[in-house]
């Protein structure tokens, strides 16, 4: 993790905006990092017989409630850790592409992902970076009280992605002070069926801890362990469904880490299906993971 460089908060004006900013923020405050507040703002145009252009205003700035909203971000954060280092920053121009190019230079892209309504689509914003961003992707909904104190969840595979998810989750663990739990499932049923209907997740069972994935899910907790000795590690292994099985690891998880196929750079390489299952039914805030870690090498 580079803690020189910033942790981006994207916001848009809309009233979830604050919990986005107010989770960025205090990451950035556990990381030692400086933040970046970025508000994307596009001209409005106008139709004419000549086809569409920018539409000019002489009196009012049009970006003038942009420029406000974001210099209100920019004292709110400041205000809540004085010490950090807090920018701001207007980007001109649609909104995915103006992100992005922040991506390559970041250490995390935090951006909102609407309320707690589970099952929703993600928006097109939040769906494209979370798919496509060159540093990892918080995506934030509401946290309700209690959530705070709740622990770090994370699912293994024993894909390199997910091994590096798992180191990504620790660390974030550390700084919370809370017990990571480990998530290794066998899924005994497809999740698609036939043409696009979803079978029920099955519910979740123990699995034989004879297993050589299971076995090699607790090889990895214990590598954690190692790595982190103040660090309560807890492992679930079931005969379940990935996705419904992370999910349902902790009845309010404080955060989900899940790990990512590729890196940013490859552009054809999107989350994998339970990654994105993940991301769009939780109920509370997901990190995507795009670090590579020493585990994640071997």
């Amino acid at each position: 993790m580079d803690t020189a460089a910033p942790v981006v908060v994207a916001i848009d004006g809309s009233p979830h905006s604050a919990e986005t900013l107010r989770w960025g923020v205090d990451e950035a405050a556990m990381r030692g990092a400086g933040v970046l507040v970025a508000r994307a703002y596009q001209e409005p145009q106008e139709l004419t017989a000549w086809g569409w252009y920018p539409y000019l205003s002489a009196d009012v700035p049009l970006d003038a409630d942009a420029r406000d909203s974001l210099a209100s971000a920019v004292r709110a954060a400041r205000e809540r850790h004085p010490d950090l280092q807090v920018e701001g920053r207007l980007l001109h121009g649609p909104t995915v592409p103006a992100l992005r190019a922040l991506t390559p230079e970041a250490q995390l892209l935090v951006i909102g992902g609407g309320g707690r309504a589970p099952r929703l689509p993600l928006g097109s914003v939040t769906g494209h970076m979370a798919a496509h961003a060159e540093c990892p992707v918080a995506v934030v909904r509401d946290v309700p009280d209690g959530v705070a104190h709740g622990p770090v969840v994370v699912g293994v595979d024993g894909s390199s992605a997910s091994i590096a998810a798992a180191e990504v989750a620790a660390r974030e663990a550390v700084m919370r002070s809370v017990p990571l739990i480990v998530v290794h499932a066998r899924p005994t049923i497809a999740e698609p069926y036939g043409h696009g209907v979803q079978l029920p997740p099955v519910a979740g069972a123990e699995a034989s801890p004879d297993d050589p994935a299971h076995q090699r899910a607790t090889e990895v907790a214990d590598a954690l362990r190692s790595a982190e000795p103040t660090l309560e590690v807890r492992v679930v292994l079931v005969d379940d469904a990935p996705a419904h099985a992370v999910l349902s690891a902790a009845p309010e998880p404080q955060l989900v880490v899940v790990g990512s196929r590729g890196l940013g750079s490859f552009r054809g390489m999107l989350m994998g299906s339970v990654s994105n299952e993940v991301v769009r039914r939780a109920s509370g805030t997901v990190l995507i993971s795009r670090e590579r870690g020493p585990a994640a090498q071997r």
